[in-house]
């Protein structure tokens, strides 16, 4: 896990978890924020919070819209299903993603545009 995705996780992993249950807090002390501010952290606490924040993110991996499809119709054909334009599954999309990736050919934008509906973080379902 890359520093980004560290950071990613443990924001995640705030929002979901809050401090009494985080795996992450001792003694009611957020280690991912001591670890921050360099109090006093000896190298094996770091190491024992970003292991943590790994394994809750091996336990709770990010929903995508990909993932809760397939939870849906576990034996769809994704190469098929991917290809769907967002703009044609929800019309309110057309022009603010479409502006979005407004820089690239018409080809490349979509592709783009699938690629990042497909694969982005949902929340809920469950």
């Amino acid at each position: 896990m890359d520093t980004v995705e560290f950071f990613k996780t443990a924001n995640r992993l705030c929002k979901d978890q809050g401090c009494k249950k985080c795996p992450a807090c001792k003694e009611g002390v957020c280690m991912v924020m001591r670890m921050i501010r360099l109090d006093d952290n000896s190298g094996e606490s770091i190491e024992e919070t970003i292991s943590k924040v790994e394994q809750w993110a091996k336990d709770h991996p990010v929903k995508t819209r990909q993932s809760e499809f397939l939870k849906m119709f576990p034996n769809a054909y994704l190469k098929t299903i991917t290809r769907l334009l967002p703009c044609s599954l929800d019309k309110t999309l057309k022009p603010l993603r479409c502006a979005k990736y407004g820089y690239l050919s018409i080809t490349c934008r979509c592709d783009r545009c699938r690629d990042d509906y497909w694969n982005e973080g949902v929340t809920g379902n469950d």
